[in-house]
């Protein structure tokens, strides 16, 4: 693997992880990022990391504009801001406890992000991706797909009646296009193949305790009463450590995330105050309107 494929590929899997956790992937490629003054207010830079900042924030609202159109209105919005906060400064606004607590707030969040991206910069690299891979994927059984057809009926009674017209000599497929209430049936009931996890519990396991060539006895779900049919079961092709890359760093993220957040829960003495009061304090703003009676 090349240097050059390496590090696109650690960006690639911190943004993903990144999004993942809710944390702005610009943080994990500020130091890949071009820094330079694109603007200056009154002698104030506003650099290019200003404006991924910006994007990343308002990113998904602007999402339909040319990127040099989104570029030029995040600019412009940068601008304003920067001019009214510098009037605001020589104003001493700064000063109103109302802005310390938002710079409280922001510096909070701003901190988390940067060292959360320092913990997970450690656990998601290209050698866990590879690890995984090796035990989860390549290593593991293949997994399995069915193809199966079946038959929606109203009751059991129904059911067994059926099942029982095939056991007998009916086709599979003419007894699907005259009793299956399912809107499938004018195609033979044909589910196409699936996975395991795509169908509902009951059907899913019934299917998959079944040989090629088998119908089921009355097979009970949500919808209804089912006959199934299995036709047969295939392997699905392992995919690619490349093919795989993007989902495996989604699940380290998950993991990882998970281990770290309970870490520092527990080591930290956390006291949730008033939390079951029956309705706000004074001093405390209604975040839900009232019910009404």
């Amino acid at each position: 693997m090349s240097v050059f494929r390496h590090s696109a590929s650690v960006a690639a899997s911190l943004a993903l992880l990144l999004a993942a956790l809710c944390v702005s992937p610009v943080l994990a490629q500020e130091k890949e990022v071009s820094d330079e003054v694109v603007a200056e207010v009154d002698g104030t830079p506003i650099r290019y990391s200003d404006i991924a900042m910006a994007d990343e924030e308002m990113g998904a609202a602007l999402a339909q504009l040319e990127p040099q159109l989104r570029f030029q209105y995040l600019l412009g919005m940068l601008i304003d801001r920067r001019v009214v906060a510098l009037e605001a400064k020589e104003k001493h606004v700064d000063d109103d406890p109302a802005v310390k607590r938002r710079q409280e707030y922001f510096n909070e969040k701003a901190l988390r992000d940067v060292y959360w991206v320092q913990l997970m910069q450690d656990k998601v690299t290209d050698e866990a991706v590879r690890a995984w891979y090796e035990k989860n994927i390549a290593e593991a059984p293949a997994e399995r797909e069915a193809h199966a057809r079946h038959i929606l009926l109203e009751s059991e009674e129904q059911a067994k009646k059926v099942a029982a017209e095939i056991d007998s000599g009916k086709s599979f497929e003419d007894a699907a296009k005259e009793y299956s209430r399912d809107p499938g049936s004018p195609d033979d009931g044909d589910l196409g193949f699936f996975r395991k996890e795509e169908m509902v519990p009951e059907f899913a396991e019934a299917v998959f305790a079944m040989k090629p060539g088998e119908v089921s006895g009355p097979v009970q779900t949500q919808f209804g009463w089912h006959v199934i049919q299995l036709v047969e079961f295939r392997d699905l092709p392992r995919p690619t450590l490349e093919e795989a890359h993007d989902d495996i760093v989604r699940k380290i993220a998950r993991e990882e995330g998970q281990k770290v957040m309970e870490k520092l829960r527990s080591d930290a003495k956390i006291e949730i105050i008033g939390a079951e009061s029956a309705a706000p304090s004074s001093g405390r703003p209604q975040l839900a309107p009232p019910a009404e009676e």
